[in-house]
């Protein structure tokens, strides 16, 4: 019979945790809730009927743990290009491992970092279904205000005994849109996983969702709800892969970042310290990177007057960031030791902003940062050094700092040392999978990666989310992302499904051995452990693994193995230590 949640999760919950005795649960189980089923994923069955089929394995599959010597043999049995596509993207489509091969590792490299040399306009067609994405600030308060409360339906009526009952739609509807600022975060989220979906420029998108997380922005609060959407496109996207200080320059003038961290209300004598704080301690220099509190101080007078207008009420009038002369404190002011003299005006913090952006606080800051996200959650020191190098000479291009890393031996090693956040997971799954979504189901997306636990633009706190292993892999965490894979394998939501018959009897396969092979090499690109290996085999084709589950020509031989067995089996992978490893 197809395996349940709980015999998958005794052994498989935590990357690299110790297997499980068989028929024991970890304590780490404790009260665990296996009926919880979120919404979206309603009509998931976890115990299908019995095949009559005698090779059907009943007991439970038991993951073994990877150690460090295993995950180094993996990796040198790996393809290096599958390993850069592992890394370098959102997860390699069918046949993107063969055509970066034939092309050369170092050509591709330098295709995506030059993304304006790639053509997308198959996405950009797409996303026109998403108006909000290219409008202003002011046409965005003009054309999605916030909707009057509406008040609360009246119960229906109890019906009369002889009343002729009213037919069920046999589907549930669509939900509705939603209005207002609400639907500019709907449209945002949505467009964000399509372009990680469906864009070419993967790098491109990887690095926006760096940068979108180092400058972190809580979507909900306040008046962001209109303005994150210009910050995407005018921050993020135009400076992702350019010069660091003009990243940093544009943050600071965001309506988004100054709504978000209070310095629009931040004036000549009562100035507020949140973005001063966060802009040295997050953005730049880091938590020792040499300031003091009278730099936080300073460097808070010097953003005093960098302000939004809204004209929420005036929206033929220009709306987003301003400077105001009469909010400004222009007194001199010592920032990192650096005299500003008094008088600047807005040039103050432009000064800031060249001063954070040269000190080589923040070339070592975001070198590691850089690392962290692309190599290891424990990055190499002498990678961190030569990226900072790159920082100096270059006057801080992110391009060439990406380029060292990429190039790098450490990052062409360095398998088994980053895992998958939950929007990695789900884009890589719908990318290896080649999950057809269309711009209307794309809701689906966002239940669903709320679901994994990393619901897009809504950290609250300016750290943005964590980028090491145990922030995201416990639990709950495994137990939803098996959700997810299987409720993806099984007819499942709306406009969201993947076929794994396909695949398989296209590949004309013999054995239960082949199928298990050719799903683990689609997949992970790299070969499992032999015991994990095995009890896949042994699941997929009972005790003879030699046994067929589809005949040479294609057809199926036990149709209870295509579809019962063949997803679940799919799913495994996918839910797998070996998946979580990018």
């Amino acid at each position: 019979m197809p395996l349940t949640r709980r015999q998958f999760l005794i052994g498989a919950a935590t990357v690299g945790a110790a297997g499980a005795a068989a028929g024991c649960t970890p304590d780490w189980m404790a009260g665990l809730d296996e009926t919880r089923t979120p919404d979206w994923m309603a009509g998931l069955d976890e115990t299908p009927t019995p095949s009559a089929n005698p090779s059907y394995s009943t007991g439970p599959i038991i993951w073994t743990p990877t150690p460090p010597a295993a995950l180094s043999k993996m990796a040198a049995a790996a393809s290096p290009v599958a390993l850069a596509l592992v890394r370098m993207t959102f997860g390699p489509r069918p046949g993107d491992v063969e055509r970066v091969e034939q092309m050369g590792l170092d050509k591709y490299i330098d295709e995506q970092l030059h993304p304006e040399s790639i053509d997308d306009s198959a996405l950009d067609k797409m996303l026109e279904s998403f108006p909000s994405l290219t409008m202003s600030l002011e046409a965005l308060f003009e054309n999605y205000p916030q909707p009057r409360p509406q008040p609360r339906p009246t119960p229906n009526p109890t019906p009369a005994p002889n009343a002729t009952p009213v037919p069920q739609p046999t589907e549930p509807p669509r939900a509705q849109r939603p209005q207002g600022p609400q639907q500019i975060v709907a449209e945002l989220q949505e467009a964000t996983l399509l372009r990680a979906l469906y864009g070419r420029r993967q790098l491109y998108e990887m690095m926006v969702d760096f940068w979108t997380n180092h400058f972190n922005i809580y979507i909900a609060k306040d008046n962001v709800k209109w303005m994150k959407t210009v910050d995407d496109r005018e921050v993020m996207r135009k400076h992702a892969l350019g010069k660091f200080k003009d990243l940093l320059l544009a943050s600071a003038q965001s309506p988004a970042m100054l709504e978000y961290l209070d310095n629009r209300i931040s004036i000549k004598g009562k100035p507020n310290e949140n973005y001063a704080r966060e802009v040295m301690e997050l953005h730049t220099l880091g938590v020792d990177g040499g300031y003091t509190y009278p730099d936080i101080q300073n460097v808070a007078r010097a953003f005093t007057g960098w302000t939004v207008i809204e004209n929420r009420f005036n929206p033929t009038a220009s709306a987003g960031y301003i400077f105001n002369a009469r909010m400004h404190d222009d007194d001199e002011k010592t920032v990192l030791g650096v005299k500003i003299p008094r008088g600047g005006g807005e040039k103050d913090g432009q000064r800031v902003i060249e001063i954070l952006a040269n000190h080589p606080s923040t070339a070592k800051f975001l070198a590691t940062k850089l690392v962290r996200r692309f190599v290891s959650d424990t990055p190499p020191d002498a990678l961190v050094q030569r990226v900072a190098a790159a920082y100096q000479k270059t006057g801080g291009d992110i391009r060439e700092m990406m380029s060292v890393i990429l190039r790098s031996d450490e990052f062409k090693k360095s398998y088994g040392q980053k895992v998958r956040r939950p929007f990695e997971f789900l884009v890589s799954v719908l990318r290896a999978l080649d999950v057809q979504v269309n711009p209307q189901d794309a809701e689906i997306l966002r239940g669903a990666i709320t679901q994994l636990g990393q619901p897009l633009f809504q950290w609250p706190t300016p750290d943005g989310y964590p980028d090491v292993y145990g922030a995201w892999i416990n639990t709950n965490g495994m137990l939803n992302r098996w959700n997810l894979a299987l409720n993806l394998l099984q007819p499942g939501p709306r406009g969201v499904k993947a076929d794994t018959r396909g695949p398989t009897t296209q590949a004309n396969l013999k054995t239960a051995a082949d199928a298990v092979d050719f799903w683990i090499s689609r997949l992970i690109h790299r070969p499992m452990s032999d015991g994990d290996r095995a009890q896949l085999i042994t699941y997929l084709g009972g005790s003879n693994p030699s046994q067929p589950p589809i005949t040479v020509g294609g057809q199926p031989l036990t149709e209870p193995i295509l579809r019962d067995k063949l997803p679940n089996l799919v799913a495994l992978v996918l839910s797998s230590p070996d998946y979580q490893y990018r």
